[in-house]
């Protein structure tokens, strides 16, 4: 079924300011394939709505703000997986290995986003600091990680309100 440009424009425009593609692909009534397809093929003509979508988030928000979205994008993927790890069948050792790579990850960006943007340099101490007492928790007590585990989220929203917005 073709669609006519004005549609192709729409998907854009809403992935652009926001959307996920999945979600404009909805609102306009095409696939998810064709919306990934259009995507691509403005590419290579140069077009990169990711692009267009960053400078977008810029323009409207700020850069402090997408500052803080991207910690808090970053944070909340953190989360999630150490989440879906906790309640997957993964043996040990992969889990330990995916762990190891998580944290690592976290580590690189929370040291290089600190250097772009010091106004988070004291979150990223906060969160390393966290981080630090959870895994040593995890080997030495697991009692004290259980009853930590609740409040970790309560944690990061109140670090998030000290070191966040100096």
């Amino acid at each position: 079924m073709a669609h006519s440009h004005e549609t192709r424009d729409r998907v854009r425009q809403l992935y652009i300011e926001g959307m996920p593609l999945t979600g404009a692909a909805v609102t306009c009534s095409v696939s998810y394939d064709t919306a990934r397809a259009w995507k691509a093929a403005s590419f290579k003509k140069g077009d990169n709505w990711d692009t267009h979508r960053t400078a977008y988030r810029i323009g409207d928000q700020g850069i402090e703000e997408l500052s803080r979205q991207l910690v808090e994008d970053f944070s909340r993927q953190v989360i999630t997986t150490t989440r879906e790890l906790e309640s997957g069948e993964l043996p040990a050792k992969d889990k330990a290995l995916l762990l190891a790579q998580m944290a690592d990850a976290y580590s690189k960006f929370s040291k290089a986003f600190g250097r772009i943007n010091p106004e988070y340099s004291g979150l990223s101490v906060a969160l390393d600091t966290i981080k630090t007492i959870v895994n040593h928790l995890r080997v030495t007590d697991k009692e004290a990680l259980k009853a930590l585990q609740p409040h970790l989220d309560e944690i990061g929203a109140e670090l998030g309100k000290k070191y966040g917005k100096q």
